[in-house]
């Protein structure tokens, strides 16, 4: 056993020397484009250990999110005539021109992936101007040359042509901006504009460029030798005819044809900007998409607020390992002190692991490793309040110490698979509805379940074991290096909380004070009811509009902002509606516009109307959600916490099946769990009501991760009440579960201060974007501790004596000679 235990430590301490080299290198390396002149290149050594990441980049360095570095995340749609089906692969075909696309904008690590069947996610971190990023990647791209005859076509007009009418190939919205930002009208409907050649017989396409001499931005290109031929025979026949260039049916230009053209051409943008005239070079040189494409959701963040958002959750995170530290040195002592190792090993396989898997780091999923500490030490807590036990029962250390791990094993077991049930709900969510910042919390949450598990039984195992090695049982005797006095808590086990509480056979009064924590959110939810029309304010996530934070050089009123929407309209919408507040930020006056959805040119719009009546501003941010996005949100959040309640039901059946009448166990859990969330839900309704607050993604994230915890909690009670059972047969059943509760009652409390300590750090040190997620958790912490010792095994003994029967008997007005007997 020494000598396992030795190879062990010594396997720990090579673990730890990798997981330092991978937290203080960034490396990358990208694989060379085969090709016949290639010279073979040996890939690094390291290159090797990361097979998962694909064969043409691998890396080992941290990759930031939209929200830390700033960027656009925009879901596209497929724009089809209502009826007209979407064709197979069309979709596919879309995504790799937009993958192209978006390459030739010179994006680092962008994101383009479909979204079921007719929706595309774009990523782009570090964007400058993504108003034109978003039409560089959503509109058609369709290039036609066609001919006018001796009749010229002005610029900007929208034609038909032979290749198919105006709404069979481009999308009613971008005709209509079109014609708002020219000013041109569409041509007579009755004429008909033959095509002569299209984009796809483009062969090269340059980058845009300004022509010196006629003060104009160019784009050359060459053709292929069957469009030259094409364009050959018409140009040769028709010297001094108009030939019209157009772009998705809109004319750019139309000069004459003074000569045959066979081999290339420049295409004259006048004087647009150059920005534009790249973007139009890109989809000319990655071709027309096979279906037009809407934006059904936007989302953008400056770069300002990332940096800011990135300082302030290191500085949370940091102050709150700090505490979670000094509170286990100074509760264990010793033992503190390896659980301080083995989360400083947790953490470096944590930043390990998000580097080489490798993992997007957005807000959320940092504070999801922060809450993973507070969790990390939970095992630890279950076991050292494990062996105290087993050395007041007068064992040795070294039985103590493996009999705590055995014990306490199958508590960590359940609890973290609970955990890891509601964070599968959250990663299905975060994928399927666009919510990376969901995504990223479920997947940093989640391997912090699966490390601390590993740390927990292999790391701090394998340090105490070498620590009674050394110390032999000597260190049983000294209370100062275990922080308690084996001899004195045996007199006194099983602690202060044996005369301070007789829970069970108090249960009816802690009823009531559920009920008085419960009621008024409730009423909560009734006010929010009548004034909003929900029971919880509804953000844009699930009712669709737009959201704006501006940052002004100088103070601006609210009122000065919301004229300018008030005499604002587009598309026979108008904005009066809109809610202007003000917010302090980054030490300057910002405002916070929040109106229906602003689709097509609507932002850039107003966002001038504003400039030329306010000054400058700088764009923290802007989130977009349309009708369509908004619905399906609000029914995918109903599903996901319905689906938790039920795969927790589930699991705990399963996992107490030793147990008669193990049903009742993951009833009696779901039922605490309900507490918690309508605790939680009723203070976030008043919250709403009194400051505003409201419900978006991030809040179902809440919810489900206070649901999470609450069950953790619940199923160590749980475990400790399966185990005594047995035990104390000949004891009633209520003397059993008082017991358990007891028992377990130091672990839960300090489980829930470490917890805590890390919340409030993030709550007072985290800045204002992860304000409300983090105060639901913070009262779905104090909820959850709650509901697991004062409601779930009360429940159990109200059920198995009968008094849930006879309420429901009472309730419904039968009495119990009519009631269904009691198996």
């Amino acid at each position: 056993m020494r000598q396992h235990n030795i190879t062990v430590v010594i396997g720990i301490l090579l673990l730890a020397a990798l997981l330092i080299w991978i937290n203080t290198v960034n490396l990358e390396y990208t694989y060379p484009e085969a090709t016949d002149t290639a010279t073979t290149e040996a890939a690094p050594w390291w290159v090797a250990l990361l097979p998962w990441q694909g064969s043409q980049q691998r890396s080992i360095t941290v990759h930031q999110g939209l929200d830390l570095q700033g960027g656009l995340q925009v879901v596209l749609e497929a724009d089809l005539p209502e009826g007209q089906p979407l064709e197979e692969g069309a979709m596919e075909a879309a995504r790799v021109i937009v993958d192209n696309r978006v390459n030739g904008l010179g994006v680092t690590e962008p994101l383009v992936q479909l979204q079921g069947s007719n929706r595309m996610i774009v990523e782009l971190p570090g964007i400058s101007d993504p108003e034109l990023a978003i039409s560089t990647l959503r509109e058609t791209g369709l290039l036609e040359f066609v001919d006018a005859g001796r009749v010229p076509v002005p610029e900007g007009t929208i034609i038909q042509t032979s290749l198919g009418g105006v709404a069979e190939t481009a999308p009613a919205e971008s005709i209509t901006s079109t014609s708002e930002i020219t000013g041109a009208a569409a041509a007579p409907p009755a004429t008909i504009y033959p095509t002569i050649i299209t984009g796809s017989d483009l062969g090269q396409v340059s980058n845009a460029g300004f022509n010196p001499d006629r003060r104009v931005v160019e784009i050359n290109f060459s053709l292929k030798p069957e469009g030259g031929r094409k364009f050959g025979d018409y140009t040769g026949a028709n010297v001094g005819n108009y030939l019209c260039i157009v772009i998705d049916k809109t004319v750019l230009s139309c000069p004459t044809v003074n000569a045959r053209i066979d081999t290339s051409g420049t295409i004259s943008l006048g004087g647009d900007s150059l920005e534009e005239g790249q973007a139009l070079a890109i989809q000319l040189k990655y071709g027309a998409l096979p279906v037009p494409l809407k934006v059904v959701e936007n989302r953008t963040i400056g770069p300002t607020l990332g940096q800011d958002s990135v300082q302030k959750s290191i500085q949370a995170g940091t102050i709150g390992l700090v505490i979670v530290t000094l509170f286990m040195l100074i509760y264990y002592r010793t033992l503190g002190l390896m659980a301080v190792l083995a989360l400083a090993v947790y953490g470096l396989m944590n930043f390990a692991l998000y580097k080489i898997v490798p993992v997007t780091l957005t807000l959320p999923a940092i504070t999801g490793f922060i809450l993973s500490v507070g969790i990390a030490v939970d095992g630890n807590i279950l076991v050292f309040e494990r062996l105290k036990e087993e050395l007041r029962a007068g064992r040795s250390l070294k039985m103590a110490m493996e009999l705590a791990f055995n014990r306490a094993w199958p508590s960590i077991r359940d609890s973290a698979l609970s955990t890891l049930i509601t964070c599968l709900i959250l990663f299905w969510f975060g994928t399927n509805f666009g919510a990376g910042v969901v995504k990223g919390f479920a997947i940093t949450l989640a391997l912090g379940e699966l490390i601390h598990i590993f740390t927990n039984i292999t790391v701090t195992r394998a340090l105490l074991r070498l620590l009674v090695g050394v110390g032999g049982e000597g260190l049983k005797n000294n209370s100062f290096l275990l922080g308690f006095n084996v001899r004195q808590e045996r007199r006194t086990a099983p602690g202060w909380a044996t005369w301070l509480f007789d829970i069970v056979s108090k249960r009816k009064w802690y009823y009531v004070l559920s009920l008085a924590f419960i009621i008024p959110g409730l009423i909560g939810m009734i006010f929010s009811q009548v004034q909003f029309g929900t029971p919880l304010k509804l953000g844009i996530d699930f009712t669709s509009g737009s959201l704006m934070e501006l940052q002004f050089d100088q103070p601006v009123q609210p009122a000065q902002v919301q004229q300018i929407f008030a005499d604002f309209t587009y598309n026979d919408q108008d904005f009066g509606d809109t809610a202007v507040t003000t917010a302090n930020q980054l030490g300057q006056e910002t405002i916070l516009i929040r109106s229906k959805f602003l689709e097509g040119e609507a932002k850039p719009l107003v966002q001038e109307q504003i400039r030329s009546q306010l000054g400058n501003f700088k764009e923290l941010r802007f989130d977009s959600v349309g009708p369509t996005i908004g619905r399906e949100v609000g029914q995918a959040a109903s599903y996901a916490i319905v689906a938790a309640a039920i795969a927790i039901l589930l699991f705990l059946v399963f996992a107490f099946r030793s147990v008669p009448n193990a049903f009742r166990y993951g009833v009696a859990a779901v039922v605490a769990m309900l507490h918690d969330v309508l605790v939680t839900a009723g203070l976030f309704a008043i919250a709403g009501l009194t400051l505003g607050w409201e419900v978006n993604a991030l809040f179902l994230t809440a919810i489900l991760t206070v649901i999470g915890y609450s069950v953790h909690d619940t199923i160590i009670v749980f475990d400790r009440l399966r185990e005594n059972l047995p035990r104390h047969r000949n004891e009633v059943y209520e003397v059993v579960c008082n017991r358990s509760i007891l028992e377990t009652l130091n672990r839960s409390l300090a489980t829930s201060i470490t917890t805590l300590f890390v919340v409030t750090s993030i709550l007072l040190f985290g800045g204002a974007t992860v304000t409300q997620f983090v105060a639901i958790i913070f009262v779905g912490v104090i909820s959850g501790t709650y509901s697991s010792i004062f409601n779930a095994v009360p429940i159990l003994v109200s059920w198995q004596t009968g008094e849930i029967g006879n309420f429901f008997r009472r309730l419904t007005g039968r009495t119990p000679a009519e009631a269904p007997a009691q198996s």
